[in-house]
């Protein structure tokens, strides 16, 4: 109970720490996550012993803040709005996904010499982003709105439409393994289907008694907020225990709120902006505590370097220049947004889900998840600012006026927020 204590009181000092610098941090090129991971590591080395993201108190959390992200990200972005305005996130989302799956599988099995659904799983966990990795990007005045809100979009909805694929590679393993097809055909239909149907139907169910409560002046703003963190946290839970997929459950249920809910209460996804980010920040912590500090303590394979690399600075540009094709960007657009897709959190968390599911996974897949969270907390953290910049001074010497970049969405600045994990 006293560690359980130190911890406690250790990660919320550096939380409290971090957010009181936060100015300075962000005239450095330091991003909050950074200091985070950097902090947890120092805990890890000087005072605590390392946490073990897999002990339950730990998974819990872990796993309870990355549904409220997959929730509030649903939630807050107006989805039949990137059909018809956003074809950018569009098709890096409809395209640029799928083949960053594809590609890094492909690359996984041809370096780690491994068997197609452990090479299609490492493939899918690092393909989600996180934008809290890059939050200089997302708040950078020099950029266009344009290219901010294709980020943001993007990032938000990538890690939520990953769900189906890790199941998919989780029951091709388990296949390859000697379980029978229609086992893992099952287990596939019975996470993603009861984790949709679920979702879907708390979903309603939750607009429909929100609005009606708002209409009805039952319910002020601050228990709009209060409403929905309630609404996702017992979404997850409530489809965790009937067998299906929690993350897939909160993710439609937040896309189903904010279809229903957006046009009546405009403060409902507040939470993201200050509570939501408290917890992305304490979820840091704790992998600098544990996994990435064990990382450096241990050694890596040069296998996982290679992987984690390539998957950085090969699979993700390929993609989304692929996905780019014929939108008449600017060289240095595409190669912006091809380098800006960092992981974080809902990389982590894909990794315990599968240990979840699974007892028998290599060390080694472990290693490259949390090496390439690693790394891309800093490569990301440190070239968020100066990359901004390089972009806005290439965008600065065309001609503004016949440049797709500079085209405005229809949305206001506090609409394109999004929670920053």
């Amino acid at each position: 109970m006293e560690s359980v204590a130190e911890t406690i009181v250790l990660v919320s000092a550096t939380v409290f720490a971090i957010v009181a610098v936060s100015g300075r941090l962000a005239r450095f090129s330091i991003s909050e996550p950074m200091v985070a991971v950097a902090m947890g590591i120092l805990i890890a080395v000087l005072i605590v012993d390392p946490i073990n993201v897999r002990s339950t108190a730990a998974l819990t959390f872990l796993e309870l803040a990355l549904a409220l992200v997959l929730f509030t990200d649903a939630a807050r972005i107006d989805v039949g709005r990137i059909h018809r305005q956003y074809r950018w996130p569009a098709r890096m989302l409809l395209i640029g996904l799928p083949l960053a799956m594809i590609l890094g599988a492909v690359v996984s099995g041809w370096v780690l010499a491994i068997p197609l659904g452990t090479a299609l799983l490492l493939g899918v966990i690092l393909a989600p982003t996180d934008a809290a990795l890059a939050e200089p990007v997302l708040e950078s005045e020099v950029l266009p709105l344009r290219i901010r809100q294709t980020l943001n979009i993007e990032s938000g909805l990538n890690d939520g439409l990953a769900l189906p694929a890790l199941f998919i590679a989780i029951g091709l393993i388990e296949s390859e393994a000697g379980r029978s097809i229609s086992s893992s055909v099952l287990l596939v239909v019975t996470e993603v289907g009861i984790g949709v149907a679920g979702g879907a139907v708390l979903g309603f169910a939750g607009a429909w008694a929100i609005s009606r409560a708002t209409e009805r002046g039952w319910m002020d703003e601050l228990h709009q907020k209060i409403a929905a963190v309630a609404l996702a946290l017992g979404t997850f839970a409530a489809v965790q225990v009937v067998g299906g997929s929690g993350f897939v459950a909160a993710f439609v249920a937040g896309a189903v709120l904010g279809a229903q809910v957006r046009p009546k209460c405009k403060y409902l996804y507040d939470f993201a902006e200050t509570e939501g980010r408290a917890l992305v920040l304490i979820a840091f912590v704790f992998l600098g505590a544990g996994p990435i500090y064990q990382l450096i303590r241990g050694g890596v394979a040069w296998q996982a370097w290679v992987v984690s690399l390539v998957a950085l600075f090969v699979v993700r540009p390929i993609a989304i220049a692929i996905s780019l094709i014929g939108e008449k960007l600017l060289v240095s657009t595409v190669l912006f947004f091809g380098w800006f897709g960092p992981r974080g959190l809902a990389t982590a968390v894909f990794l315990l889900v599968v240990f979840e599911e699974m007892t028998d996974i290599s060390p080694l897949v472990a290693d490259i998840t949390f090496l390439t969270v690693a790394l891309s907390v800093l490569l990301h953290g440190v070239t968020a600012m100066p990359a901004s910049k390089w972009l806005a001074g290439r965008v600065e010497a065309k001609d503004r006026r016949e440049m797709p970049e500079m085209e405005r969405p229809s949305t206001t600045r506090r609409a394109s927020r999004r929670i920053l994990r």
